[in-house]
């Protein structure tokens, strides 16, 4: 049961809704206004959370780096290299930001991904999945 909530949780961070305004958690790193738009759609489930999607130019590694001197990194059970269908690795991390011992105790963690994935078509009536070069950076916080 634990593990089916904390995939729940997962999804619904990287989906729930960006709040305009919110600082920046990486240097340079902008709200994403498509996935911001894909988020809202997928926060209803979640009520609780609040999500903010950024993303950025720089490397995954860069954007490690920055979190791993400030945050505990916390790895997935049976996490693993994942390749999409061009051979592209999909790279990503999850660092707690509070004291809670895993993310379904956690009030506040960060995801970092490369490449994001989304269908940010939604607003153009698409369901197809876009694959971005770019690293996001998606911050829960529980209300």
């Amino acid at each position: 049961m634990k593990f089916g909530r904390g995939i729940l949780l997962i999804a619904a961070a990287v989906m729930a809704a960006a709040q305009p305004g919110s600082k920046s958690p990486y240097p340079g790193a902008k709200i994403d206004p498509a996935g911001t738009d894909q988020a809202k759609l997928a926060a209803v489930s979640q009520p609780d959370l609040d999500v903010t999607v950024y993303t950025s130019a720089d490397p995954f590694d860069k954007v490690y780096a920055h979190f791993k001197t400030s945050a505990r990194e916390f790895k997935m059970i049976g996490s693993r290299t994942r390749k999409l269908p061009n051979g592209q690795e999909l790279r990503d991390a999850f660092f707690i930001l509070d004291s809670g011992e895993d993310l379904a105790a956690s009030k506040n963690w960060v995801k970092i991904q490369r490449p994001y994935i989304g269908q940010f078509g939604l607003a153009r009536k698409s369901t197809q999945n876009e694959i971005r070069d770019v690293t996001a950076i998606v911050v829960t916080k529980k209300k």
